[in-house]
């Protein structure tokens, strides 16, 4: 997915109050829409690095190398080698800390709300509500979601209404206490696509609401049948052995399946399957969102399915 300057502040905001952007990162994004977000304090410039990096099994003894004015630039140098010396631009050298608040009301913006987003509990914020009176919540690091008594704060600061959270991936016992709740957690990174607009990224609001799942998924392993929400997919004898990896997952205590254990029917890469799986159910009726829902991408873990183990029925 094309990176842009709002995937990239998410991203590096799991650090929390040490988040950082530095100038290498951002240069690639100076223009209007970096400025924008100068402007509104979303980056706050720090003073520039006056020190980088010793080089890699360097023995020089020294935690890190000083920075020093070169001609138009400035350089690292290594003491002991000149050849692993370090030109910097000046660009090179310039820092910027992320505002956690700002740039929680920017992600409003780009989900569609207009209202300033109001604390709902430490570094969690409210940023609106759907057209269907859901409350959307918005985390920025993980640490935020797995303190004591998170779940009846946010509650309480939902006020009676159903509660999405836009988050990282967060501890899977963390996770599955927001589950548990009836919390719709998804992440920010998941949903937060690349746009034409003024912040060049957007959240549809669909992504939002969670698709209804039905009670039971019942899999037919003898005809690779998999039947769920009234329709039936039958999948291909090179495909359904990729769904079972999934299932043997669900069905255990660490409900992701990695990679490598999907790839390990196949030697094709583990996106292309899960791309030809939902594909499957897609041709069968059903929409993105719901094959996206049955079959999930777990952020830098994996795979797995969208429905809890007692809810599925296997037969031979």
């Amino acid at each position: 997915m094309t990176e842009t300057i709002l995937r990239l502040l998410t991203r590096l905001s799991e650090a929390g109050s040490n988040a950082i952007l530095s100038g290498q990162l951002a240069a690639p994004f100076f223009g209007p829409g970096f400025d924008r977000l100068l402007s509104k304090r979303v980056l706050v410039e720090q003073a520039p690095l006056t020190d980088w990096d010793v080089c890699d099994a360097c023995e020089c003894g020294l935690p890190c190398r000083p920075i020093r004015k070169a001609g138009d630039g400035y350089r690292a140098e290594c003491p002991l080698d000149r050849r692993h010396d370090v030109d910097l631009t000046e660009d090179d050298v310039r820092m910027f800390r992320i505002g956690g608040e700002a740039l929680a009301s920017v992600i409003g913006a780009a989900a569609g709300f207009g209202a300033a987003p109001k604390l709902a509990a430490e570094k969690v914020w409210r940023l609106g509500d759907t057209p269907s009176g859901r409350a959307v919540l918005l985390a920025l690091e993980p640490a935020a979601l797995t303190g004591d008594g998170i779940v009846s704060s946010l509650r309480q600061a939902a006020q009676g209404s159903d509660i999405t959270i836009l988050a990282p991936e967060v501890p899977a016992e963390a996770a599955r206490r927001h589950y548990d709740a009836g919390f719709h957690l998804i992440e920010t990174l998941e949903v937060l696509k690349p746009a034409s607009n003024v912040l060049g990224a957007a959240i549809d609001d669909a992504a939002l609401v969670p698709v209804p799942l039905a009670p039971v998924l019942r899999v037919r392993r003898a005809a690779a049948e998999v039947q769920w929400d009234g329709r039936s997919v039958i999948l291909s004898r090179q495909i359904f052995p990729v769904f079972e990896r999934l299932l043997e997952k669900a069905q255990s205590r660490d409900q992701v399946a990695s990679g490598s254990h999907v790839e390990a029917t196949t030697a094709r890469e583990a996106k292309d399957l899960i791309r030809e799986l939902r594909d499957a159910f897609k041709a069968a009726g059903f929409t993105d969102a719901e094959s996206k829902s049955l079959i999930v991408t777990v952020r830098n873990r994996g795979y797995r399915l969208g429905v809890h183990a007692s809810d599925i029925v296997v037969d031979g």
